[in-house]
């Protein structure tokens, strides 16, 4: 029976010897000499049988046979290889899916075997047992041959190991790509081999793609230099490099760069966030004076006017915004990571997720269901206050996003050395934009009066502060999912008694103020006196200095920030004049100001208070630099 044949080889006196054999028994023969130019052919031409060398260039017979395999108009075509480095190289013919092989020799034993495959055609295939190499006892391994056909394997094994994609482009068609190529494009060799290179790329890269292609540049071009283009859920950029001396060919380099976008963002952001933190700090400073001033003349209001409810009332509301200006300090401090209140000690996350449970149970509409799941022992080291904050927060976040009801789901568990707390609500979910911002703060897409943009960005800064990781994962309408890692803790938890002193009462002992702001200075005197004490007062280090050594006070409260010689300046030399100096520290700056002071000086230093304080602060400050030893 008559066959359509196509042979593909480089050889062109293996190409004139085949044809003569085939057309003189009668077949159909057409001709290709290279694996792009038979699939050019086999557009229009379905053959019967397919006769491949191995080694060609462009497209060798090992990928060729893989794309005729995918062609449904070729499923039942007998493909046989007819190559002269079977000898050559320790190669696994069984893989290339071929039905036959040929060792090629001389041209007598070839054609034998040649007119057996075709006969051999004529049966069914089957697919077990290793099929044999005709003519290997013909042939002998050429030294030259084996070299040049290794060293190819080893490019070959290179370019498979880059990390970047690989395509090599012939007359505007892909003859090469590499398994990282395959990979990002999600495409097999079969749809990319022969293909023209815009049409296996997205439309965001594809135009540009042909124009460059189409200009013939014969210098190097890039798209996504500046701007990585997406590709597949992949950030990528491309280098088009023209081959020197081969106008047809260039190589087109795939680069992914999501995982180095992603670390740049996450260095930005940092930066981004320790340079708001810093401006944070200062202006907490200043504003914290404000308010000490305020909290201190409403409470002087109380005090002289006890009989004026009226006057009380409104001294109360002053005071209730002073505490509130506070907060909100103190979460602007803490979102900058420049705060933290008190030493960490060990505590159960269980027992703060448990009680935020109870809380938001209470207080969320019934449309939205709360399910928790978490062992009863959670031990980190920690502060209660501000990690319940942090979860009220990202709490009241889900809810502000389920507005017609939902599911909030808190969950942690043990993880080697780490605790993964994750939050996961089905609500309106983030745009990029925002999940970019969401930890910025003032950042709000809330209606004006509806939120703060600060409650992210506080938690942001407590997890920082407690040296946890936060990511946040979203999608608009599918929900947000907060993931959080805290370092595990060894030991048990610390429990520490609530102790409410009542207010202490002073008997006349001399106590030095040493602060900058007048209006403190006024007020600290009236309080001061309230309570029992004999105020003395200093404007600067220097003067605050001086009049240590003058009146030789019981006790020194003293500001950090002064001018000519500040706070931490003027206890060193106080403590030089008197080692057993009574002092503490009353400052608008965060409590680890007190880094500034020696190892000496820090021991000495019985205690620190952030302000705005108030009369009981004050109060309890004084009885515990100032024991009564009388009693």
């Amino acid at each position: 029976m008559k066959k359509k044949i196509l042979v593909v080889d480089d050889d062109r006196v293996m190409l004139k010897f085949v044809t003569k054999l085939l057309t003189r028994d009668g077949h159909e023969v057409l001709t290709a000499e290279d694996g792009f130019a038979a699939l050019n052919l086999l557009a229009t031409f379905s053959p019967d049988i397919i006769f491949f060398d191995l080694i060609m260039p462009k497209i060798d017979g090992k990928k060729l046979i893989r794309i005729v395999r995918s062609m449904p108009q070729l499923k039942d075509c007998y493909l046989v290889i007819v190559s002269a480095v079977v000898a050559e190289i320790d190669f696994d013919f069984q893989e290339t899916g071929a039905d036959s092989y040929i060792a090629k020799g001389p041209f007598s034993s070839m054609a034998n075997h040649i007119r057996e495959a075709i006969e051999a055609s004529e049966t069914p295939r089957s697919q077990e047992g290793p099929k044999p190499i005709h003519g290997l006892d013909t042939i002998y391994a050429r030294q030259l041959t084996k070299e040049l056909l290794s060293r190819n394997r080893h490019l070959e094994t290179i370019l498979e190991s880059m990390a970047e994609g690989i395509l090599e482009v012939y007359t505007n068609k892909v003859v090469y790509a590499n398994g990282v190529a395959e990979s990002l494009l999600a495409l097999p060799p079969e749809k990319i081999l022969a293909a023209y290179p815009p049409d296996i790329f997205n439309r965001s890269v594809g135009p540009q793609l042909n124009d460059i292609l189409k200009s013939e540049s014969e210098e190097p071009v890039e798209i996504g230099e500046k701007t990585p283009v997406a590709l597949n859920g992949r950030q990528i950029t491309l280098k088009i490099l023209p081959v020197k001396g081969e106008t047809s060919t260039v190589i087109i380099m795939i680069t992914d760069v999501t995982e180095r976008k992603r670390l740049e963002m996450q260095l930005q952001h940092g930066q981004k966030m320790e340079a708001i933190g810093t401006i944070a700090a200062g202006v907490a400073h200043n504003f914290r004076n404000t308010l000490t001033e305020i909290l201190v003349n409403s409470q002087l209001i109380q005090m002289n006017y006890e009989d004026q409810s009226g006057l009380h009332e409104v001294a109360n509301r002053i005071n209730t915004s002073v505490r509130r200006g506070s907060s909100l300090v103190d979460g602007l401090l803490q979102f900058s990571r420049k705060q933290i209140k008190e030493e960490f000690k060990i505590i159960n996350l269980a027992e703060i997720i448990s009680q935020t449970f109870q809380i938001i149970r209470k207080s969320f509409d019934q449309k939205i269901e709360i399910h928790t799941e978490y062992p009863d022992q959670l031990p980190i080291m920690g502060d209660t206050t501000s990690l319940s904050q942090a979860l009220i927060n990202l709490c009241t976040n889900a809810r502000d996003a389920m507005p017609s009801g939902g599911q909030l789901v808190i969950k942690a568990v043990p993880e080697g050395q780490r605790i993964l707390l994750t939050l996961a609500d089905n609500g309106e979910g983030m745009v990029k934009e925002t999940i970019e911002k969401c930890f910025d703060p003032f950042y709000t897409t809330k209606p004006i009066g509806k939120g703060t943009g600060l409650g992210l960005s506080t938690t942001y800064g407590i997890i920082k502060s407690h040296e946890g990781l936060i990511s946040v994962k979203s999608q608009s309408k599918k929900g947000t999912t907060f993931k959080i890692y805290f370092p595990l803790a060894m030991g048990e938890e610390e429990v520490n008694p609530e102790d409410k002193p009542s207010l202490a009462r002073g008997d006349g002992q001399l106590v030095l103020v040493v602060d900058d702001e007048p209006e403190i200075l006024n007020a600290m005197k009236e309080l001061l006196v309230y309570l029992g004490y004999k105020p003395e007062f200093a404007s600067s280090g220097t003067e605050g200095l001086d009049k240590y050594k003058k009146c030789n006070p019981d006790a020194v409260l003293m500001d950090i920030n002064m001018p000519e010689m500040d706070g931490t300046a003027c206890i060193e030399e106080i403590l030089n004049y008197d080692p057993n100096a009574r002092i503490s520290i009353i400052s608008g700056y965060e409590r680890d100001g007190i880094n500034g002071l020696g190892k000496k000086a820090k021991e000495s230093i019985i205690d620190y208070l952030s302000k705005p304080i108030g009369l009981g602060d004050l109060s309890a400050l004084l009885a515990k630099m100032l024991p009564d030893e009388k009693k």
